[in-house]
């Protein structure tokens, strides 16, 4: 079985020196089952709920007009 590719911590900094360079900013940073990075450029929103509150709400909003 092949071994999985590491990353060092020298690897994200160069990395990310030269994303900084180019003018490029990143959020955040995934790190992939193979060893790869995947930089995110967007930031989430703040407000931006994810689908379980979402519906916790519909629901709650459902259960109190039927009461």
């Amino acid at each position: 079985m092949a071994r999985r590719a590491g990353i060092r911590a020298t690897d994200i900094k160069t990395t990310l020196a030269a994303l900084k360079e180019s003018g490029l900013t990143p959020c955040a940073l995934d790190t992939l089952p193979d060893g790869g990075m995947r930089w995110h450029f967007v930031p989430q929103k703040a407000s931006e709920e994810d689908e379980i509150d979402r519906e916790i709400k519909e629901n709650e909003a459902r259960w109190s007009k039927s009461s």
